[in-house]
């Protein structure tokens, strides 16, 4: 992302990529760009490559419950579609190319409650 015009972008941490706080805007030409080029890089060549299994789909909802059970109230499900926009979300996976979780900035990914319910859950 950064040799294709994205010199800010974070190196992943084990929640997944956070943007916040980077000026990076995930709407511009340049990142859709770069992100266009680079997907291909992701592990198993990125959520466009392949369906979610049955069994994809029971673990990403039972890790959506789990967050739920460890006192992040209103945690998201998993979805079919990805958000519009990944401006707003802290955490985005995704899966396969019909099974998304993004989890939005109000979640406070950095407060002790989230950091120990990932902890729990095997978030990653």
């Amino acid at each position: 992302m950064r040799s294709h015009g994205v010199p800010n972008f974070p190196d992943p941490a084990a929640a997944g990529i956070n943007l916040n706080g980077t000026g990076i805007n995930p709407a511009s030409p340049s990142f859709e760009s770069a992100q266009a080029t680079c997907s291909k890089l992701l592990p198993s060549g990125g959520p466009g490559s392949r369906p979610a299994s049955e069994q994809q789909k029971e673990q990403l909802l039972a890790l959506s419950q789990c967050m739920r059970r460890s006192g992040v109230t209103g945690f998201p499900d998993p979805t079919t579609t990805p958000p519009s926009s990944a401006q707003g979300y802290s955490i985005e996976f995704g899966v396969a190319n019909n099974l998304f979780l993004a989890v939005p900035d109000a979640f406070g990914v950095s407060s002790p409650v989230f950091k120990q319910a990932a902890k729990t859950c095997h978030l990653s």
